[in-house]
């Protein structure tokens, strides 16, 4: 048996590619298009964001950002997107929550690369690290 492969298999190959790579955008781009349909926050999960930055539990610049996004001044969408001149008043709070939270948010990276690694995609291992 010959080790190389015929015109014929390689073309079949790269079209089979192709056609995996198509179906994978298009269900990438319907993923997309159903994220953009649904509201960032639900009504609930806003106005509970809303109380704890206004208490002041959540921080000084949380609050000033609640003021604004109450006062008509910003949106929570243009904050979370970065399209807003307020979004730095959001990095404190975000930088204190990955404090906070760092030993959970390392053990749910674990938790995904094992589930990956499961059905056979070993996301790390291409990565190139720095030795």
């Amino acid at each position: 048996m010959s080790a190389h492969r015929s015109q014929a298999e390689i073309l079949a190959a790269i079209n089979a590619a192709r056609e995996d790579l198509t179906s994978s955008l298009a269900d990438l781009r319907a993923s997309v298009e159903d994220l953009e349909k649904k509201p960032l926050l639900t009504d609930e999960e806003r106005q509970a964001l809303e109380e704890q930055a206004e208490s002041g539990e959540l921080g000084e610049d949380m609050q000033t950002l609640v003021e604004k996004i109450r006062g008509g001044e910003d949106t929570w969408e243009q904050v979370f997107s970065g399209q807003s001149p307020n979004g730095a008043l959001l990095q404190g709070h975000l930088a204190r929550m990955v404090d906070e939270h760092q030993d959970d948010i390392a053990l749910a990276f674990e938790e995904l690369l094992e589930e990956e690694e499961a059905k056979g995609n070993f996301v790390l291992d291409d990565v190139p690290t720095r030795d």
